[in-house]
């Protein structure tokens, strides 16, 4: 079983048993060796209750195919692109996971041996058609082809403490500072791995919620996007009188922060805090940033020396438009942290050693150090399900881009005015509408989020 639609931008997903299932997985697994010529494949998999039967016909269609798989368990995404581009001779890897999604869904993450990811624009497409293609012959013989005499073979390896010895050798920290946190796993992957993490980390206290892995997700979804999955972290950072509070997603490849306060600190402001102080080490480079962001974030970033560019909202875009720029970091809205120095692929560990450093070298807390990103109001992301996403923009652009001071169409519509701007932009995951706003006025910006809202809603 194998939907078209669960081919996304820049992954594979669905609900499981529904829209496909791993007799699907086995047929992409196929196409994406075909496609890229893959001899040495990386396999990892998160904690879902269909993950292990997905994993298993994936690793049976590509001994069938001929390719050496090299299994490295249930791990976070950050540590699947380590083991895949961490190692000289590998030429793709995939992991299995569903990112945030709940428990019912399941996907795939495809990407090169060089850490590059396999998106709309960069492979899966062509590996879209190789795999639907096939399907109405799997469909005759009731057989993914794995059945035939294998060539290929598989090895088990264990990379999670080679990943944390990269990862520390990217950034010095001040072992004489003691800190205070508290951590909320999700029961994602990131619980798998935490622990490890802490071990090399002696000056931290760490209170650590939800670490049992668990595709159920018993306590809240795990995306620290939806402000309302911190709710029991914010309390527990304020019981607890933590310094910061950190909050990870599913398959842990995205990490949200709550300052002390108990309030979330945006995933924007984390890329400009971590961007300038990257730009110290790194004078003048060039730092991306989603176009949700705030607009503080460009002006920090340029403040500091380097060079800010928007980019469009998706990994697979971001980590290509980071290659052809050469850029240093970059971070989006959603709380995903992309580092040249880690391959140029997201590693939410890294961004939390990050925000350590910066209470380290501070003498305020974190609720200070973000503010001065804070002087605009900004709406957050706001969800609408909306029949003809099409013919919403086109309503918002006929309505706004006469007067505006700047119209772009690199992802959905963004209007600039004088003193306030907005982006409107069709999911690359979900049927929805995404907005974000900011105005330098609070009451612009609820006055325009109304007049946004009615336009999107008639």
């Amino acid at each position: 079983m194998l939907q078209s639609h669960v081919f996304k931008a820049y992954d594979i997903r669905g609900v499981y048993g529904v829209e496909w299932d791993a007799a699907g997985a086995a047929q992409i697994a196929r196409a994406f060796i075909q496609h890229f010529g893959i001899k040495k494949l990386v396999l990892g998999w998160d904690m879902r209750v269909s993950s292990p039967v997905i994993v298993a016909e994936i690793e049976r269609a590509a001994v069938a195919a001929g390719a050496h798989v090299i299994k490295v368990g249930e791990v976070t995404t950050p540590v699947l692109y380590f083991a895949t581009a961490g190692f000289e001779g590998n030429d793709g890897g995939i992991m299995v996971t569903a990112s945030h999604n709940t428990g019912e869904w399941n996907g795939m993450k495809l990407l090169l041996g060089s850490g590059a990811p396999v998106g709309e624009t960069s492979g899966l497409a062509e590996i879209k058609a190789l795999a639907m293609g096939t399907m109405a012959v799997v469909a005759h013989d009731e057989s993914d082809g794995a059945d035939a005499a294998p060539t290929g073979s598989v090895e088990q390896r264990d990379v999670i403490e080679a990943c944390y010895a990269k990862i520390f050798s990217l950034i010095p920290l001040n072992a004489d500072k003691q800190i205070s946190i508290v951590i909320d796993c999700g029961n994602g992957m990131a619980g798998a791995t935490i622990h490890k993490l802490l071990a090399r980390l002696p000056f931290v206290t760490a209170h650590i919620m939800f670490d049992n892995p668990d595709g159920a997700f018993p306590n809240h979804e795990a995306n620290p996007l939806k402000e309302e999955t911190l709710d029991d972290l914010k309390r527990e950072v304020v019981a607890r009188g933590a310094q910061l509070g950190i909050a990870f997603d599913g398959d842990g490849d995205r990490v949200g922060f709550v300052d002390e306060e108990g309030r979330m600190i945006g995933g924007d402001v984390m890329t400009g805090l971590i961007g300038v102080e990257l730009l110290k080490t790194h004078p003048g480079a060039t730092i991306l940033y989603d176009l949700r962001s705030r607009h503080a974030v460009a002006r920090a970033i340029e403040a500091a020396g380097g060079h800010p560019e928007m980019s469009r909202v998706g990994h697979a875009f971001i980590k290509k438009q980071m290659r052809e720029l050469g850029g240093l970091f970059a971070g989006e809205l959603s709380c995903h942290f992309y580092f040249q120095e880690y391959f140029g692929v997201e590693c939410a560990d890294l961004a939390v050693l990050y925000a350590l450093k910066l209470l380290q070298e501070s003498d305020m807390p974190f609720s200070q150090i973000a503010h001065s990103f804070l002087s605009d109001a900004h709406s957050g992301e706001i969800n609408f399900e909306v029949a003809d996403r099409a013919a919403a923009l086109a309503k918002l652009e006929s309505t706004y881009a006469g007067s505006a001071l700047r119209v772009s169409k690199m992802d959905g519509l963004l209007i600039e005015m004088e003193d306030w701007w907005f982006n409107v932009r069709p999911s690359n995951t979900e049927p929805l509408l995404r907005l974000n706003a900011e105005a330098h006025d609070p009451f612009v910006l609820e006055q325009k989020l109304a007049e946004i809202k009615t336009l999107i809603s008639e």
